[in-house]
């Protein structure tokens, strides 16, 4: 195994090769034998540019400011990050996403950022499936002028039912339907192939199908979430569909590199994608 710890220090001429442009490494799936602070380091002697990550404020000493100027440092852009939102289903609790909101629009313009991922479409106990869809709706229409206002968009990001449960958004369907009856040019789709080829397969197709209400996309291979080549999605081919469409985006590697090999990663899609 190829540990994250032997890149530190690493010359060119060991480091992966290949076009790393189009994609955003995920810092919390990649590089997991070292702190969190060390990762960004890394993620530029593997070569790329761009990152994303789950959460801003992470702990006492590395909040936003933090993450920026480790970033800078390391000439990283962040595209996009997952701050934890609350369970908004449930009208009653509409003041929280408010809240969490206006914290997420500080933070990403510290971090110089235009786009974050949503979710907080937990199932809610005694509510119907149709009540939790309406009441996240509402709530998606509540923050959609806040984030029009700011410029920022929320990428909604729907799951599947076989390892992420008790939640209302599962498969492009119901999400593209969410995300389609709130209209705002600031509350778009996150489109995670690794969920959508759990729950629906297609991935092409309902990619397409989709495409009008598309902000983000990131890839995982099934089974396992890891790298391309070792499950059965030919990310070949769903790569030149989504940048034929006309996806101008990075590609979120929201992916365990498998064994935590993070070289055998980096080749894996280094030949991939030349779109971007």
């Amino acid at each position: 195994m190829a540990g994250a710890a032997n890149l530190t220090g690493a010359s060119a001429a060991t480091r992966p090769q290949g076009d790393l442009s189009g994609y955003a490494v995920n810092l919390d799936c990649w590089f997991r034998d070292v702190p969190f602070e060390r990762r960004f380091a890394l993620a530029r002697e593997a070569g790329f540019k761009t990152i994303e990550f789950w959460k801003a404020a992470r702990a006492p000493g590395l909040d936003a400011t933090a993450i920026r100027r480790l970033a800078d440092e390391n000439g990283l852009l962040t595209v996009q990050y997952a701050p934890e939102a609350p369970w908004f289903s449930d009208p009653a609790r509409h003041g929280e996403p408010v809240k969490m909101i206006e914290s997420t629009i500080t933070d990403s313009r510290i971090l110089g950022c235009t786009q974050f991922t949503l979710t907080g479409h937990h199932n809610v106990e005694g509510m119907t499936r149709e009540a939790m869809l309406a009441g996240y709706a509402t709530g998606l229409m509540r923050i959609a002028p806040l984030l029009e206002a700011a410029g920022i968009t929320a990428l909604v990001e729907s799951f599947n039912t076989v390892n992420h449960l008790n939640h209302l958004l599962n498969g492009s369907r119901p999400a593209y339907a969410m995300v389609k009856a709130v209209n705002s040019p600031r509350v778009k789709l996150l489109w995670d192939f690794y969920h959508m080829q759990l729950e629906d397969g297609d991935l092409i197709q309902k990619f397409k199908a989709g495409w009008d209400q598309m902000a983000y996309v990131q890839i995982g291979d099934v089974p396992g979430r890891h790298e391309p080549g070792t499950g059965e999605v030919n990310h070949a081919n769903l790569i030149r569909a989504i940048r034929a469409l006309g996806y101008k985006g990075k590609i979120g590697l929201e992916f365990m590199p498998l064994n935590d090999n993070w070289r055998a990663a980096v080749k894996a899609v280094a030949g991939l994608d030349t779109g971007a």
